[in-house]
């Protein structure tokens, strides 16, 4: 089984760290968006998408990435961190993107990052020290669970 994570990790690393994680409990090749033009997704069995949560959803680049896609990947997921961690409702509009185009999201993630956004920045940003071992773990967790759901 092959997956592929496709990151836009852009100002502090927290979706990285996501993927990094990722990829210790599951066979799984993470390239930064601004080379995912270079890989061919129909190699991999399920292509992940994440990034930070930027207004409310995806940062712009990795929707509108996902959204012109030549070949749009068969099943895929989702992942990102916030300041808040609801993923459910951050996703949603990235997850919709995939649907649009033909592709079964068969799972979402996220988790807290550190946020050094406008003000917060000002007090060294919120949710120091996240994602925390214990995030990375449900990380991990969550990438055992879609490697299950591809193998059923």
């Amino acid at each position: 089984m092959k997956l592929l994570a496709i990151v836009l990790s852009k100002h502090i690393g927290n979706t990285m760290r996501v993927a990094e994680a990722m990829a210790e409990a599951a066979p799984l090749t993470i390239v930064p968006l601004k080379d995912a033009g270079n890989c061919d997704i129909r190699q991999f069995d399920a292509v992940g998408f994440g990034s930070g949560i930027n207004a409310g959803s995806h940062e712009p680049e990795l929707i509108n990435y996902v959204e012109n896609l030549k070949e749009v990947p068969p099943r895929s997921f989702v992942f990102s961190t916030s300041a808040t961690g609801k993923h459910e409702r951050y996703n949603s509009k990235l997850i919709k993107a995939l649907e649009r185009r033909g592709s079964k999201v068969i799972g979402s993630f996220g988790c807290k990052g550190l946020c050094k956004f406008f003000v917060f920045r000002l007090f060294g940003g919120i949710n120091k020290g996240q994602p925390d071992e214990n995030a990375l773990a449900e990380a991990r967790k969550f990438i055992e669970g879609v490697t299950d759901a591809l193998e059923k």
